[in-house]
């Protein structure tokens, strides 16, 4: 950090001083000033996420995020960046939903660009799907250009190292591969989104009911494991379970339809029944007739868009809560506690 913020201080303090000897500051000078205050900026805003990431824990959210889309909304914040280092921009980005947590993103996007945007370099960026395993790649190519009128200043043509170091941490905490060559002629940087929307939902008849079979033998090699079944075909939503389901040593089941949910629930019932009513109300009903006539006390819990915030009267036989979608992450470690805790 001290090494990245010697360069521009020490513009500043030359400007400075030039102000304080002659009174007058030319248009160039204030453009290198401002130039200067915002390299610093970014460096200090650079390093505090750096320090938060390396020593604060960070629970993650998982969601749906359309990555062509913010990575056009990272250029568009960083537009002032690249001009002030002459950096051409040519794009070529198919569309790609991801699940992942929306800052990590953010802090991984900036740290990218920042590194790969080298002074009067032309920066190729290309997004597209992998046919076989359906991850998404992101693909940075710099190759040097010449930018009539341009002079790098000194601390401009410094490896951005602050920039690696953030971009390897959010990486790491996403779990995002990184391919990094440099040839000499050329920088490239690939990075790996292994958890797109397509990728998770890809799921083959045969690995249903190999998931199945699984939910029986997990059951016989820990008995006293508390069991949760969720009914969902939201794939960030069951990302997000499970992460609390991991802290609370909990096994979780995810049935991707209402039919499956019952082949699980036929081996054995679960100690807890979760259910996206996003499924519908028929397959809810289906699904709650079900469970009530095999198993009357089971506790269940229902999960609903904000809109629908009223329990189903057709429930009022057994105890149930509902919580919204978007609060999830914040009322179900809770609600688990207490539910799970009744079954001894």
């Amino acid at each position: 950090m001290g090494a990245e913020l010697s360069g521009p201080l020490l513009e500043m303090e030359q400007i400075i001083q030039q102000l304080l000897q002659t009174g007058k500051m030319s248009r160039p000078q204030i453009s290198s000033l401002l130039l200067s205050l915002s390299t610093a900026r970014r460096i200090a805003t650079q390093a505090q996420m750096l320090d938060r990431l390396n020593h604060n824990p960070i629970r993650q959210s998982h969601e749906r995020v359309q990555l062509d889309a913010r990575l056009r909304q990272a250029l568009a914040e960083n537009d002032n960046l690249l001009q002030s280092r002459a950096v051409e921009i040519k794009q070529r980005l198919h569309p790609i939903e991801v699940v992942l947590d929306p800052g990590l993103l953010e802090t991984l996007l900036n740290a990218a660009l920042s590194w790969m945007a080298r002074p009067g370099f032309r920066l190729i960026l290309t997004l597209e799907s992998q046919p076989l395993t359906l991850h998404g790649l992101l693909n940075f190519k710099a190759r040097p250009t010449v930018s009539a009128g341009f002079a790098p200043n000194a601390h401009q043509t410094e490896p951005y190292r602050l920039s690696w170091y953030l971009l390897n941490e959010a990486a790491s905490r996403l779990q995002i591969p990184i391919r990094y060559n440099d040839t000499g002629t050329q920088l490239q940087l690939t990075l790996e989104f292994t958890r797109t929307q397509h990728q998770l939902e890809r799921l083959t008849q045969q690995e249903l009911v190999e998931s199945g079979d699984s939910w029986s033998s997990s059951h016989s090699r820990s008995a006293g494991t508390p069991r949760v079944l969720l009914v969902s075909s939201d794939p960030a939503l069951a990302l997000d379970i499970e992460g609390i389901c991991s802290d609370l040593h909990t096994l979780l089941q995810v049935a991707h339809s209402v039919e499956q949910s019952l082949k699980y629930g036929s081996t054995e019932a679960p100690d807890l029944l979760i259910v996206d009513l996003r499924l519908g109300e028929n397959a809810c009903q289906s699904l709650h007739e079900h469970f009530a006539e095999q198993s009357p006390a089971l506790p269940y819990l229902e999960i609903a868009d904000e809109q629908h915030s009223l329990a189903m009267a057709s429930w009022s036989l057994n105890p149930h809560k509902r919580i919204s979608l978007v609060q999830v992450r914040a009322q179900l470690p809770q609600v688990l506690v207490q539910e799970l805790g009744k079954r001894n």
